[in-house]
């Protein structure tokens, strides 16, 4: 093949000696073949062939310049010829595949075709070259006495069975059918007509260079291997195998006998010959059918002719066909995301109505999904069901209506719900059709009260702790300095130094307060639980909280005589009860009683979500300025603290009530409060009883 283009001397030098050569006395065959060498030194293709008719019979005579190719012949370029009377060049699977019609005095002698690579190949200049030549051909073939063909003959490269089958599969895969359906159809007319005992089809992945089993029959097992979940692995890599080639280059392979072939790869012992033939458009592989049989003449050239007619036949349906499953799989994609995002999506038109929406628009907004028919509004009939909790019902009712408006615009807001309370973040675009118009608008909800309330516990730890930190420093600066810098009576040193002693110590709580919540929210913390008596651990705990008590308040202390031991670990538990008692301290008026309730609960006594078993109850009341009602849900949240002058003044990192409420659950327990604003409260919570353990040696 050559790899530059003919020039003007080179053609009319061919168009000379091709002339002389047909005029000469060598039988037609040699004529014929000589001018096929002549015109493969001058244009640049693989192999030819030239069909003609022989005089007052229907039979036609093929002539082939080969050059040792084994891509078998496709019949459509020639019939397109002969039907059109005109050129035809087709790109078949990376093959240019040029038809001439040689025609002369108005009559059609014969059809000249010429195959070569690479989809630049026989172009202008080739085909150009070829015309000067058909002409020369046409008188040749006259004067060997062979008839012309009437226009648009039918080529009888078919037998009548087999025209009869492609003409009803060709009226059968104009049906509304599956990708699925179509492919089986196509399988078994393959099957039927060609004489092969099993076959498949698979699509061609051209992005991860893939074949995609679709469709298989007659093999003795099933050709699928499974991946560790029990899945078919439908997908093969098209780097190897028969099938892999044929996707690749796009051309059929004919196997006479597998074994001798290293690209064979074994479905069934039992095969010996094989075809696959590619399904393809525009030079791209869309499909392959691979046909197998024990018998190793099984395919010969009718039944290769007649499988090509039947893929060139599925070439358009099946195009139709994946380009319909592309959007369908585009379609169904699109809508998982849609309707598995967690924010919520609505879709409305220029009016409001909603056109579609996902199932997490509803649960954000607390609404019932079956009240959003499809004559629902946004805002009108949203703000209806959400009047009660909406904190500002005209602002958001003007950002939905200005919308509409501006229909334009992108806009965002936030939108404050309450019982329970919720911030929610919209964000509103405008949608468009194919041809650039508005349509409508795409609303997005996404709830954002755990980001804002993790906003503002940040804020609040570094406010509360720069504060709670700031305090025992600046005293402690503060009298070590007044310590360096003079002297003093010793008595007077003595209470500088308790002072700054205190103050280190209040440090290290303030420490050990977030170093164990850290602990707990990294779910770190282990128990050491043994069965213990309360009434030790009580009588422990009552001598260490005598300095805090002692001169500010007096404390009664509520236990039966006869108390189940408890199964806890006691560090924990007096990490509790110590919180609690110095909450009560600190909050209850110098003088007050605080009271230490322990005992076996009745049920009316526990809250409503508290688990079923053997438990104590334990509970601290005081008299002091009490939770406002609105805060107290919320006393239970890290750093949170109610704001009012007395809560600022008493000070606090607002973990400890936090601390509490994770140390009791991890006893399988629960905490809770009761308070009244200005008269008190009472914080109780249980522990699991141990009736029937036997304490360690040291417990009394």
């Amino acid at each position: 093949m050559l790899t530059q283009r003919p020039n003007q001397q080179s053609s009319l030098a061919l168009v000379t000696h091709v002339a002389r050569l047909l005029a000469s006395d060598h039988p037609f065959e040699a004529r014929v073949g000589g001018m096929f060498t002549l015109m493969r030194d001058v244009i640049g293709f693989h192999d030819g062939r030239l069909t003609c008719w022989a005089a007052d019979t229907a039979a036609h005579t093929q002539i082939y310049a080969n050059n040792g190719w084994q891509v078998p012949w496709s019949d459509e370029p020639l019939r397109e010829t002969m039907a059109q009377r005109a050129p035809a060049r087709l790109l078949l699977g990376g093959t240019v595949h040029y038809a001439a019609p040689v025609a002369w005095d108005g009559k059609l002698w014969g059809v000249l075709e010429l195959r070569s690579e690479g989809p630049e190949a026989l172009g202008l200049i080739e085909q150009t070259m070829v015309s000067a030549l058909v002409p020369l051909l046409a008188v040749a073939i006259a004067g060997e006495g062979r008839a012309a063909a009437p226009l648009a003959a039918p080529l009888p490269a078919l037998t009548a069975r087999q025209k009869s089958t492609l003409q009803a599969l060709r009226a059968e895969l104009e049906q509304p059918y599956a990708l699925g359906e179509l492919l089986r159809t196509l399988l078994l007319r393959a099957l039927e007509s060609t004489g092969a005992e099993a076959g498949a089809i698979s699509l061609v992945d051209h992005e991860r260079g893939e074949l995609v089993l679709q469709v298989y029959e007659g093999y003795g097992r099933e050709p699928f291997t499974h991946d560790s979940f029990g899945e078919p692995r439908r997908r093969i890599s098209w780097e190897g195998g028969v099938a892999g080639k044929v996707a690749r280059s796009g051309r059929a392979i004919l196997l006479r006998d597998v074994t001798r072939d290293p690209d064979y790869q074994s479905i069934n012992p039992d095969v010996r010959a094989e075809l696959a033939l590619p399904i393809s458009h525009a030079g791209r592989t869309l499909a392959v059918l691979v046909l197998d049989s024990p018998r190793s003449a099984a395919f010969g050239e009718s039944e290769v002719s007649f499988a090509q007619a039947l893929c060139e036949a599925t070439t358009q349906p099946l195009l139709r066909l994946l380009r319909h499953q592309e959007l369908l799989e585009t379609s169904t994609q699109l809508g998982q995301v849609f309707s598995s995002m967690p924010s919520g999506l609505i879709l409305l038109d220029m009016h409001g109505k909603v056109l579609r929406h996902n199932p997490a628009f509803g649960h954000i907004w607390g609404i019932d999904e079956r009240a959003i028919d499809e004559n629902f509004h946004v805002p009108w009939d949203l703000v209806q069901h959400l009047i009660q909790r909406l904190a500002d019902p005209l602002g958001f009712t003007e950002f939905s209506t200005a919308g509409q408006r501006t229909p334009g615009d992108i806009q965002a807001t936030t939108v404050r719900l309450r019982n329970p309370h919720q911030e929610l973040q919209l964000l509103s675009v405008p949608t468009r059709d194919s041809l650039g118009q508005l349509t409508g608008r795409l609303m997005v909800v996404s709830d954002v009260t755990r980001e804002r309330e993790a906003d503002r516990l940040k804020s609040e730890f570094v406010s509360v702790v720069s504060h709670e930190l700031r305090t025992p420093l600046t005293s402690i600066l503060g009298y070590t300095e007044l310590l360096l810098a003079r002297e003093f009576a010793p008595a007077e040193q003595r209470e500088f130094v308790q002072t700054v002693y205190n103050e280190a110590n209040h440090l290290s709580q303030i420490v050990e307060d977030l170093l164990g919540f850290s602990r707990l929210e990294a779910g770190t913390v282990r128990l050491n639980q043994w069965t213990v008596s309360l009434r030790q651990m009580i009588t422990e705990l009552t001598a260490q909280l005598n300095i805090h008590l002692s001169n500010r308040h007096r404390m009664v202390i509520d236990m039966p005589d006869k108390l189940p031991p408890a199964h806890i670990d006691r560090d924990k538990i007096k990490q509790v009860l110590f919180n609690l008692l110095t909450n009560a301290s600190k909050y209850s008026p110098r003088g007050g009683t605080i009271t230490l309730a322990i005992g076996e609960p009745l049920p009316t006594e526990l809250p409503a979500d508290h688990p079923q078993g053997h438990f104590i109850r334990i509970a601290v009341s005081d008299q002091g300025i009490g939770i406002p009602a609105e805060d107290l849900p919320r006393i239970w949240d890290r750093f949170y603290r109610v704001d009012n002058s007395n809560t600022r003044r008493i000070g606090g990192t607002g973990l400890g009530l936090s601390i509490a409420k994770a140390l009791v659950e991890l006893h399988g327990g629960r905490i809770w409060a009761e308070s009244t604003a200005g008269k008190g409260s009472t914080f109780a919570f249980t522990v699991p009883a141990a009736a029937e353990r036997t304490p360690p040696p040291n417990e009394v």
